[in-house]
């Protein structure tokens, strides 16, 4: 029999919330001001940028697609509308997505709450959520998957409360930031037809179900805006990288989403108190007869969508922080069933849990967006650029290739107030300079050690940045004989 679990005043979790936030944002205060980087820099900050100078608009055309990856531009409208009022520095821009963070993870926590009707078990969802390396890497960076993270908890919020506009709302709004935000769609879909197979009154759930059709209708919307602008309704470098075949889903399935989701940053930790208390329970007869629990129904419908999509579409792990609150709220459940042994082992087992997730709050083995290892990259593409602009080559061409070409080009990108060097951004052989990053284009594209000498290297974890100078005509002879 179970143990009652420690109660937790609405006051008192609201209490451990905040004292949670607080603890975040002092941790990644410094980050705030870091500049914009990768993906951050070249794909999201220069699309919102151009939009701030060119009129904020919807209308897939506003930003072109190499500054969006053809998304749509929720997020470039809402941060460039914010950097409109309060400037374009960095910390702006961060603490915005830090704001999204904290609302995402007070989701959440309702979500949880939603689920499992306990408040002891909804904190400790918050708690293992907003501990996450993955959560607190992307607390800061402006990126997509946070703000459409928080879309989908609140969708799914709304839904199971039954309050069905605002879930259409922010349904809508996930895939107006990208595309994935179809996957939700598709799980109230599905779960409104499921419903329809054993409902005995059918007809309030037809009217949902033309209630739910609104974000196809935006979504079809989208691409045929996309394709009038473009030529093309989703980007073909995306859809390039899809494989429908079977064994390499499979792949894909385990090496990124459950990998990452289940094993990585420490969450193996969880992983394994999760498997010990469905062994436990059933073990100790103490399962009752599952009953139908339409609510969890809906959860395991998107999750598994979210899974097959993943298998299909191009991956990259930063994708999977919109698995973490359904991790957390699965990982919660079972720490809080050890209660039946002591009330408090919750506790311990979940500080135990926290514990291993700073453990692994930095990978520091390569490039990664997903844990504290991303500073890496900054210092040092700050570290190359300080150099540069130091006034040592102030009558000199530097150039820079994709993604760090964006960091010379505008000033609002966190790396100079004022530029003293010509930069090239094409990375053309007349360049005197060139600047290579690790990762970066030094691992696709070396130089050419005929034609340049190293001049400066900057390293820091996993990250490299180097400056080459072009050799001259006497040089080259030299190293030739």
């Amino acid at each position: 029999m179970l143990k009652p679990a420690i109660e937790i005043s609405p006051k008192q979790a609201a209490g451990f919330m905040v004292l949670a936030w607080v603890a975040v944002i002092a941790y990644k205060f410094n980050d705030l001001f870091l500049p914009y980087y990768w993906d951050e820099m070249a794909g999201y900050m220069s699309g919102i940028l151009y939009m701030a100078d060119h009129g904020l608009s919807l209308l897939p055309s506003a930003v072109p697609p190499q500054m969006s990856y053809g998304h749509p531009l929720l997020l470039h409208v809402c941060m460039a509308a914010v950097l409109k009022v309060f400037g374009a520095q960095p910390f702006v821009m961060h603490s915005v997505t830090m704001l999204f963070t904290l609302l995402l993870s007070a989701g959440t926590y309702l979500l949880a709450f939603q689920i499992s009707r306990n408040r002891f078990t909804a904190l400790l969802a918050f708690l293992i959520f907003i501990s996450q390396p993955v959560v607190l890497a992307q607390s800061t960076q402006v990126l997509l998957e946070m703000f459409l993270c928080m879309h989908t908890v609140f969708a799914l919020l709304f839904y199971l409360r039954k309050q069905y506009w605002p879930a259409i709302l922010f349904c809508t709004a996930g895939i107006l930031t990208k595309e994935t935000g179809l996957v939700l769609a598709i799980a109230f879909f599905a779960h409104i037809l499921l419903e329809l197979m054993l409902a005995a009154d059918k007809n309030a759930l037809y009217k949902r179900l033309l209630m739910f059709s609104i974000p196809f209708l935006v979504f079809a919307g989208f691409l045929t805006l996309t394709k009038w602008s473009f030529g093309w309704y989703l980007n073909p470098v995306n859809v390039g990288k899809s494989k429908l075949e079977f064994a390499s889903m499979l792949q894909k399935i385990w090496d990124y989403p459950l990998e990452f989701t289940f094993v990585n940053q420490g969450r193996y930790y969880y992983t394994i108190l999760l498997l010990l208390s469905l062994v436990l329970l059933f073990a100790g007869k103490a399962h009752k007869a599952a009953r139908g629990n339409m609510d969890v129904v809906l959860l395991i419908v998107y999750c598994f969508g979210f899974l097959l999509f993943s298998s299909i579409a191009d991956a990259l792990e930063r994708y999977f922080l919109l698995l973490m609150p359904f991790a957390a709220l699965v990982f919660a459940m079972s720490v809080a069933s050890f209660r039946r042994y002591n009330r408090y082992l919750p506790l311990v087992l979940c500080a135990g849990g926290i514990g291993f997730g700073l453990l692994h709050l930095e990978s520091n083995k390569r490039y990664t967006e997903v844990d504290m290892g991303y500073r890496h990259m900054v210092r040092t593409n700050q570290a190359v650029f300080n150099y540069v602009n130091s006034h040592l080559y102030s009558n000199d061409t530097i150039g820079f290739a994709f993604p760090f070409q964006y960091a010379p080009a505008d000033p609002r990108f966190g790396y100079y107030k004022e530029k003293h060097f010509t930069s090239d951004t094409s990375f053309s052989i007349s360049c005197a300079y060139k600047v290579y990053t690790s990762p970066g284009n030094m691992d696709w594209n070396p130089p050419d050690t005929a034609r340049y000498t190293l001049v400066k290297s900057f390293h820091s974890g996993y990250s490299g940045a180097y400056l080459y100078k072009r050799r001259s005509i006497k040089q080259k002879s030299e190293i030739r004989r």
